[in-house]
């Protein structure tokens, strides 16, 4: 079921309609696995008429199928455009593709693409669009996995930057690797624009709920709800999870209890879809450790005590601090942790939460106690969801949760290599914040070289600029100049 990304639907289906007015708009759609990329992606596919292929990377590993299949969906999508009947099915090798081209009146630029190589394909994608008189927006999902194929980033840059007929949706679940990508070192820095995808809100979560249950004609309360939506965080794959157990248990009516046992039986039993789902993001974001014992062992080290510092983490392992730097350097990049003020959380509280309680081997009987389900929710609920806020209610945090409240924006602490940003969020571009907590008050200085870093990382962006002690009469200016919003502790009260 298709709810919320209402706004992100709109912005997908505006760049199409921009492209068609011979403005291009290329979009990466970023976000954790199973929150609904590629959900939205068809969405929009499914309900815009054009020329929209689409292509799943994790299931081309050569340049040279990588090339069959994007000229297959291309050719295939430009068949129906023009009313030829063909099967996906049946395009299997290069001879049914040239059969298709032929149709097309594109057999030559087929040809000539079945002997060339990928740089040839998105040369000739141009002149078989402008041939057939269409505009295309080919949408390539999980766009990390290029990073295997040698100089693809290059290379498609290198051609495509300069056409008129083709557009790019790309989308992808490593965060981190999405915006290295899209990085200032890389050849796409700034030829794309990010939609960020999260949880739902509450009212979406509720609308989503709610017609799972009435399909199911399961009753439910408003407390249910709610515990669903807190529990859950909106994530779209674990409302579903919790929500097929409650009917797969029988319950013909569900209130916050029976919604705390079926998310806990979901998150902490091997046969749970979240507890599998953790479990293969776990593993496979370890997959690529060159020492993967040690990060493991850090990772259930900050199960149990997160916040730790390098010397910390060094200590309870008994290793040299500078080997255990690197370490961490290592597992920044996969999405599992994050630095923040010198100290090493987890990103997703939830995962700590399951490490922490799946390697003490709790049993489905253990879970059926009542009591023992109330305890972990209430430690849950206070010691992990509530970790993020309770970090530091007297510096960057604090100005984070309240501009969360004011303003709607969840700003998130920013780190890419060696830049740094106290907190970013994502609308329709990047937000951008700095906090000047303690010190002298912020100098001209100080709003240029934000303002440098901002513009060298995101190219534009909105930029927002919190100092506790206050601005110097030139920072006041320097921000009107450039188009910083100021913010005092006042503005924030």
């Amino acid at each position: 079921m298709f709810v919320n990304r209402r706004r992100e639907l709109e912005i997908l289906k505006s760049a199409y309609d921009s492209l068609k007015k011979g403005h291009r708009v290329n979009l990466a759609i970023i976000g954790p696995r199973r929150i609904g990329k590629t959900e939205l992606l068809l969405k929009f596919k499914e309900s815009t008429n054009g020329v929209i292929p689409y292509l799943n990377l994790q299931r081309v590993g050569t340049i040279e199928s990588f090339v069959f299949a994007y000229l297959r969906e291309l050719l295939y999508e430009l068949g129906k455009a023009d009313a030829i009947e063909v099967e996906r099915s049946k395009l299997l090798d290069w001879d049914d593709l040239l059969i298709l081209a032929a149709k097309l009146g594109v057999e030559n630029e087929a040809k000539a693409i079945k002997t060339g190589d990928m740089g040839v394909l998105f040369e000739l994608q141009e002149d078989i669009l402008e041939k057939l008189g269409q505009k295309a927006v080919f949408i390539l999902d999980e766009f990390q996995e290029v990073r295997n194929i040698s100089s693809f980033l290059e290379l498609m840059r290198a051609v495509t930057e300069k056409q008129e007929n083709i557009a790019y949706f790309i989308s992808g679940s490593a965060v981190r690797m999405m915006e290295e990508i899209l990085s200032a070192e890389k050849p796409f820095f700034g030829q794309f624009r990010r939609i960020y995808l999260t949880g739902l809100p509450k009212e979406d979560t509720f609308i989503l709920a709610r017609a799972i249950f009435e399909n199911a004609e399961i009753e439910y309360s408003n407390s249910a709800l709610e515990a669903l939506y807190k529990l859950t965080s909106g994530h779209p794959f674990y409302i579903h999870a919790v929500c097929r157990r409650l009917i797969e248990e029988g319950f013909e009516k569900v209130s916050k209890r029976e919604v705390e046992y079926a998310f806990l039986t979901e998150l902490l039993m091997e046969s749970g879809d979240i507890y599998m789902h953790l479990d293969y993001v776990f593993n496979e974001s370890l997959s690529r450790a060159y020492r993967g014992p040690v990060h493991r062992e850090i990772l259930l080290i900050l199960a149990r005590e997160e916040g730790l510092k390098l010397s910390e983490v060094a200590k309870r392992l008994g290793k040299p601090s500078g080997e255990v730097s690197n370490y961490l350097k290592f597992l920044l990049r996969t999405d599992l942790i994050t630095r923040e003020n010198g100290r090493y959380y987890f990103t997703d509280k939830l995962m700590r939460f399951w490490l922490a309680k799946t390697y003490l081997g709790i049993t489905e009987f253990e879970l059926r106690r009542e009591k023992l389900r109330e305890e972990l929710i209430r430690e849950l609920e206070e010691k992990f969801l509530k970790a993020k806020i309770e970090l530091g209610l007297t510096g960057e945090a604090w100005v984070r949760e309240r501009l969360r409240e004011i303003i709607g924006l969840d700003f998130k602490p920013y780190r890419r290599g060696e830049i740094e940003f106290d907190g970013v969020a994502f609308r329709e571009r990047p937000c951008v914040l700095e906090v000047r907590w303690r010190g002298r008050p912020t100098t001209y200085k100080d709003v240029e070289a934000f303002v440098k870093k901002v513009k060298s990382e995101f190219g534009e962006g909105d930029m927002y600029f919190f100092s506790k002690t206050g601005f110097t009469k030139n920072a006041l200016e320097a921000c009107k100049k450039l188009g910083v919003k100021i913010l005092t502790e006042q503005d924030l009260k």
